[in-house]
């Protein structure tokens, strides 16, 4: 066997066989490393047609038309954590392809509103679990798991809830006989057409302005026409203070250029200085179309409220007995050990009772403002009606300029209200993480990061197999020639062994002889 050199590295394998209990094998790096070099060039052949491969099959399922259209949105405002709409209704993700948001969407998009059913049917919305949920309930289950405090381990796993904020929506399109281009810029468009609805739904709320513009005036008599505009303006009143009171910046829209205080005081002129040019005029001239008839419409009003005023003011009586009754949650201060100091401190049901207790107490208020506004009124109509077109027809041009200043506070307000929704309140409420999209280099970078794992497991299987097959070669190699070798000495052994033999036998003979 030839000497070894410096640069040679052997490697002893026992192998066992039947005839020898065991036997050394020493195999040299060197001549691993020719056979891994022998081998590369294939290796290398296959891992580029195999990664070729899967990468081409991925990227064309990519992008064929069978292929789902995918998008991902995020909600992020306070109550959402809890599975709740902004206006504490609970949360369902499905708003995302109501019948209303998917219409819309077809009519930005020109295409046919028939495909309504069709595209709301082929749309599944997948939740994303949150972090934080992944992290309590892995916590609770490495406790089960390690044996000890199992039953409470498994009571805090059992109850634990969570609820989604993001979520995947995928629309299998093929049904609705779109092309992927058309499904991305539905799908898209499907996603904004939603934000103007959350908005329009949480933010500014549209029915309230629906609700203000959409009496007509001019069908009531003079006096009932004052009132209904003193009620839109009052309801808008409270909306927009309700929209102070939820205010902690001091927000200016950049829309319009007024705070909630602005508009709060623009309200408060029209009622108190339009409105009530109007109203004081109409009692004194006693203007009206219908005496009669406006009458018994007071008179009805002042039955109405007085029924009012009497559920007002027993709501009023039960909540305050019940903050009268309730046990505010109390906290024991441990001092020196010796000396407890109690204190009580109220919770958030007693601050809802007090809430309460303000808005009952309101309401209470209003109604008996109505119900002497409405005796006033009544007590004018008694009188003798005056006569005089030129006063009616004072009267119906500023009711006419009053209508013109409501519909434009309403617009103000609905304006400033969404832009300080969009912007503060709910700036960040729904997102579109990733929209859906068609691009060709898009669908390119995501077919091959769907595949890049799987791909880089393959190569890495392709790698050990080389590198196997190249050490299992050099070692069938070496164990060969050593096994020819032994074999050629063994020959060499047995092809002498006969020539000896004679000699031996041959002994006893020439002994006999002599």
């Amino acid at each position: 066997m030839a000497e070894k050199t410096k640069e040679d590295r052997n490697l002893n394998i026992t192998l066992k066989n039947e005839e020898r209990q065991e036997e050394e094998l020493i195999v040299s790096f060197p001549h691993i490393l020719r056979k891994m070099k022998k081998f590369f060039l294939p290796w290398l052949l296959v891992s580029i047609i195999v990664g070729g491969a899967v990468s081409g099959i991925s990227i064309f399922f990519s992008t064929t038309s069978s292929t789902p259209v995918k998008a991902l949105v995020s909600f992020s405002y306070s109550g959402i954590e809890k599975g709740k709409n902004p206006d504490g209704t609970d949360f369902d993700e499905y708003a995302l392809i109501n019948p209303q948001v998917i219409d819309d969407a077809l009519i930005a998009c020109n295409m046919d509103r028939a495909l309504l059913e069709t595209v709301r049917q082929d749309i599944v919305i997948d939740c994303k679990l949150p972090t934080d949920a992944i992290d309590r309930i892995t916590a609770y289950k490495s406790i089960f798991d390690s044996g000890n405090q199992q039953i409470a381990a498994a009571e805090k796993l059992l109850a634990e809830t969570w609820y989604p904020t993001q979520f995947e929506i995928t629309f299998r399109y093929k049904e609705a006989g779109l092309s992927r281009t058309d499904a991305v810029r539905l799908i898209n468009e499907i996603l904004d057409q939603y934000r103007l609805f959350f908005y329009g739904k949480y933010g500014y709320n549209n029915p309230l302005g629906n609700a203000l513009t959409s009496v007509d005036y001019t069908e009531y008599d003079y006096s009932a026409a004052v009132d209904i505009f003193s009620t839109n303006l009052n309801s808008l009143k409270r909306y927009v203070n309700n929209l102070a009171n939820d205010d902690k910046t001091h927000f200016r829209s950049s829309k319009t250029g007024y705070t909630f205080s602005d508009l709060r005081e623009a309200i408060n002129a029209v009622q108190s200085i339009d409105l009530s040019l109007i109203d004081s005029y109409l009692r004194v001239n006693n203007i009206a179309k219908n005496k009669e008839r406006l009458q018994a419409y007071y008179e009805y009003r002042i039955e109405a409220e007085n029924r009012s005023l009497t559920t007002y003011e027993e709501n009023l009586a039960t909540i305050k007995d019940l903050i009268d009754k309730y046990e505010k949650d109390q906290i024991i201060i441990f001092t020196d050990g010796t000396i407890n100091t109690e204190s009580k401190v109220a919770s958030e049901e007693y601050d809802r009772l007090i809430n309460r207790q303000i808005t009952a107490q309101n309401n209470v208020s209003e109604s008996k403002q109505l119900i002497a506004y409405y005796n006033d009124r009544l007590t004018a109509l008694r009188r003798s009606s005056a006569d005089g077109s030129a006063k009616v027809e004072r009267v119906e041009k500023d009711l006419e300029n009053i209508d013109t200043k409501v519909k434009t506070l309403i617009k103000v307000v609905e304006d400033t209200a969404t832009d300080y929704y969009e912007n503060v309140s709910l700036a960040n409420a729904y997102n579109i993480l990733v929209p859906a999209n068609s691009d060709a280099k898009t669908s390119i970078r995501n077919g091959l990061s769907n595949v890049l794992f799987p791909l880089i497991g393959l190569e890495l299987l392709l790698l050990m197999g080389y590198i196997g097959t190249a050490f299992s070669q050099a070692v069938y190699e070496d164990y060969r020639k050593r096994q020819t070798a032994r074999e050629a000495a063994s020959g060499a052994a047995a092809a002498a062994q006969p020539e000896q033999e004679p000699a031996t036998e041959a002994e006893p003979e020439d002994k006999k002889k002599k």
